[in-house]
């Protein structure tokens, strides 16, 4: 059985058609404020709402360079579980969000040509200080 030839137009289509749908990366998270901004050492285990910018449902808090148990409540809200251990002495700890890296390949046409979508490399918020209180 003879395979007819595969055009090779077919193929500058489905790179040109992949380029085009590709879309920027998004932009970095950023933090506008904390709630609460403290808390006194020794106290029990919290919820943190962070409210800022670009956040994704992908978006992680990080307390301290830990990453922490985060939910996404919106593009501009997520919530993070401060657990007791984190607050247990006083000091100023450091609270930032991390959106993930994005993108990854795809295959498509009948002899599965691969594409590759611009994978962005994810980005960090500005650092927000906790106080924890004697």
């Amino acid at each position: 059985m003879v395979m007819p030839a595969r055009s090779p137009v077919l193929y500058v289509l489905l790179i040109a058609l992949a380029m085009a749908t590709s879309c920027a990366c998004p932009p970095a998270p950023s933090v506008a404020s904390i709630s609460p901004s403290s808390a006194t050492a020794g106290g029990s285990q919290f919820t943190l709402t962070i409210n800022g910018n670009h956040f994704r449902t992908t978006s992680i808090v990080y307390l301290n360079g830990s990453s922490l148990p985060t939910t996404f409540v919106s593009s501009q809200q997520l919530t993070a579980t401060i657990p007791a251990a984190d607050i247990a002495q006083a000091g100023t700890l450091q609270i930032l969000v991390l959106n993930p890296p994005s993108g990854g390949t795809a295959t498509t046409g009948p002899d599965q040509l691969q594409t590759t979508t611009p994978t962005c490399a994810g980005g960090d918020s500005n650092v927000v200080s906790f106080t924890v209180s004697p």
